[in-house]
């Protein structure tokens, strides 16, 4: 009788979880461990923001978990309206939002939910909450804050432990540098009642504001809730010595300074968010192409392997993507009529992520250099369009990214944010 192989996954995210749901529904039988840090599936409040599934990535991976039926309970088709304006409020692009019997293909589902969907597809008892990852051992143990016994051995170790993931250490020393980005987070918990107008102008999904090398952005949630959000380029330790030394009502004063001659409308925005909820965000990043030499016994997936700004949209579908061709080649190596081990089953998946990583890092620092640079926001949009021509394989929509048509959007959106400014000083004048 053989011996099932011991897989531990460290880290109960997006990542992990989807992992975790694949190896227990797959064909093959393994002895799975899913380790996490927090104490328990509610201990942290806040999951995070709404997040958008991709056809090919994120909700394949929710395909084949077997959880779609779970998946459309939460799905906000509607979620995908997308408003970008300028710092004088004036809408240079709205796309509407889709449907569940329309063509658009991705919808939204607050982070929270999707971990909710994912925690109850796994055993309970596969999961460790409260293991806080202290040190991963060469011979396939793991040693955890406040626990005096070690766990394994492990024949693979699978790390899903996010930015500052441990198990990364074990297969390279290259630790997140700051993006060069921060910024902070505000909630307006019931816009409907305490400001109806706020309501009404973000939509159903994504506002995008953009001017000054400086962005301020509002997402609808599941609870039609809004998150507010401001991003800047700064120092690094600046927007969290801002938020020690101020306090929050400071911190929102030297915020509504920085923002002092954007439309009234887009201040309205910082001015309703709940100050009690107020968070910092400091963005880092991994090197574009970061790899490794593969290990016997080791390997990452997600924001673990190749954690990128969340300026792209990419994050968790890359993240789930990796799960996903990680569980088919693990249990392609347990099918006795494969010749393929287990080892060699981890680093076909490295082969087959690094590049698909990469692309998605340079896409993601692309994105950031044009939604901060001066241009902005007519060179993210025109930007946007390069990277669409040079990723499709249509000669109509490379057509997009010869240099008559972006100078003639830049020209046409230049012409609509003058005409923009322009109306509202003439509208100030009467």
């Amino acid at each position: 009788m053989s011996v099932l192989p011991k897989i531990a996954i460290v880290g109960a995210g997006p990542a992990g979880l989807t992992l975790a749901r694949l190896l227990h529904i797959s064909k093959v039988q393994v002895d799975l461990t899913l380790f996490e840090r927090d104490a328990s599936p509610t201990s942290r409040p806040d999951q995070g923001g709404t997040l958008d599934l991709h056809a090919d990535t994120g909700l394949a991976a929710l395909h084949k978990c077997g959880i779609w039926n779970s998946f459309q309970k939460y799905a906000r088709y509607e979620g995908q309206e997308l408003i970008m304006v300028d710092k004088y409020a004036t809408e240079l692009v709205h796309r509407q939002g889709g449907s569940p019997s329309g063509p658009s293909d991705r919808p939204e589902i607050d982070r929270q939910r999707l971990k909710e969907i994912l925690l109850e597809s796994v055993p309970e008892d596969c999961v460790r909450w409260g293991h806080s990852l202290r040190e991963v051992t060469e011979d396939g143990f793991l040693r955890f804050d406040g626990k005096e016994k070690k766990e394994g051995p492990f024949n693979v170790i699978v790390g899903a432990d996010g930015a500052w993931s441990k198990v990364r250490e074990m297969l390279h020393g290259v630790k997140p540098a700051y993006a060069g980005v921060s910024g902070y987070e505000m909630d307006i918990k019931k816009p409907a009642e305490t400001c109806p107008h706020i309501d009404k102008m973000v939509g159903r999904g994504m506002r995008f504001g953009s001017s000054d090398q400086k962005l301020l952005n509002t997402q609808r949630m599941g609870d039609n809730s809004i998150k507010v959000r401001t991003w800047f380029l700064c120092p690094e330790d600046e927007a969290r010595e801002t938020l020690n030394e101020l306090g929050k009502m400071g911190t929102l004063e030297k915020m509504l300074k920085r923002y002092a001659d954007w439309a009234p409308e887009m201040t309205e925005l910082l001015r309703q968010g709940d100050l009690d909820a107020l968070r910092c965000w400091v963005v880092y990043e991994l090197p574009v192409g970061c790899k490794w030499e593969h290990k016997k016994g080791f390997t990452l997936i997600g924001d673990a392997a190749s954690l990128s700004a969340p300026f792209s949209g990419e994050g968790v579908n890359k993240a789930m993507k990796d799960s996903l061709e990680l569980a088919e080649l693990i249990e392609k190596s347990q099918d006795p009529n494969e010749e393929l081990t287990l080892d060699r089953a981890v680093l076909l998946y490295e082969q087959l992520m690094f590049p698909r990583a990469k692309k998605l890092q340079v896409t993601t620092m692309n994105n950031k250099q044009h939604m901060f640079a001066p241009s902005a926001p007519i060179g993210l949009i025109t930007g946007m369009l390069t990277t669409m021509a040079s990723d499709s394989s249509s000669v109509m929509v490379k057509m997009l990214g010869t240099a008559p048509v972006l100078a003639a959007v830049y020209t046409y959106f230049w012409t609509r944010q003058q005409f923009g400014w322009a109306m509202r000083v003439l509208w100030k004048r009467i």
